[in-house]
């Protein structure tokens, strides 16, 4: 909350009941936001599997089937979007596990 009844933008000084500052019109009555923890995000059972590497996989063979065999040029189409989401799928999967493996020097 308010450390010392200043403000931690103006250093003006308040009243501890006061939401914002009368000077600056800031949140005084929040934390920091780089101090609070950030919340996992829960993910359901289908957003599991659609990031799942067998999906980006399944997505590659599935739009490459449909490009090479389809006699239809929207058949093509479709096939060239499916791999590009497989594609999409995998580089985000390869990107979320070096970030969670990577080690924080810091």
């Amino acid at each position: 909350m308010v450390e010392d009844n200043l403000c931690r933008e103006c250093d003006s000084k308040l009243d501890p009941k006061l939401k914002y500052c009368p000077n600056c019109k800031c949140n005084v009555g929040m934390e920091k936001i780089e101090d609070t923890p950030q919340k996992m995000k829960s993910q359901n059972p289908f957003q599991k599997f659609t990031e799942n590497i067998v999906w980006g996989i399944m997505m590659l063979a599935i739009g490459g089937y449909q490009l090479l065999t389809g006699n239809e040029w929207y058949f093509q189409i479709i096939g060239v979007l499916v791999i590009g989401l497989g594609i999409r799928n995998l580089y985000k999967n390869y990107k979320k596990r070096n970030r969670d493996n990577s080690l924080d020097i810091s």
